[in-house]
């Protein structure tokens, strides 16, 4: 009779190899979670790095504060400029050009527009001697360009044509 051998189950055999497996699954485990970590961290360091260049770049147009909602404030920006450029000048803010440095010495005699650009006619006096100041003051505005087309020195003032334009 053939004696068989049966084998029989070795639990300290078995535990052994189930303990290793599971220290190894549990290092991949813990490597790919860190990778993970890891790769959160430099995707968040990335986007607060964007951030804070956007919200560089939009306090650069729309100033210190830029509100709760910098993209619709630019697009309402862009929406009245692009009007402007549509419309052309406007009349009143081309006056508060004109008279914020003038003073009681400007006389304005018409105002003609024409789309983007526009002449205006005017006389100032009697102090001749800040005309030139006046003009130089006009020269500093951030929307409008000024140009002298004609002076001339006439009795008790100068009268002027200008011409503008948008800067």
């Amino acid at each position: 009779m053939a004696t068989s051998q049966v084998s029989r189950f070795d639990s300290g055999k078995a535990s052994k190899r189930f303990i290793r497996n599971l220290v190894w699954v549990v290092i991949v485990c813990v490597l790919f979670l860190a990778g993970q970590g890891l790769r959160y961290h430099f995707n968040r360091a990335q986007l607060e790095r964007i951030r804070t260049e956007t919200n560089k770049l939009y306090a650069s147009v729309l100033g210190e504060d830029i509100g709760g909602s910098p993209f619709g404030r630019l697009q309402f920006e862009h929406g009245k400029l692009s009007a402007t450029l549509r419309i052309g000048l406007d009349p009143l803010s081309i006056l508060a050009a004109l008279s914020r440095p003038a003073g009681e010495n400007l006389r304005l005699e018409g105002v003609s527009l024409d789309g983007m650009r526009g002449r205006v006619h005017g006389f100032f006096g009697p102090n001749t001697q800040r005309f030139d100041r006046y003009l130089d003051a006009l020269s500093d505005d951030d929307h409008y360009l000024f140009s002298l087309e004609k002076r001339e020195d006439v009795f008790g003032g100068i009268t002027f044509s200008l011409i503008v334009e948008p800067r």
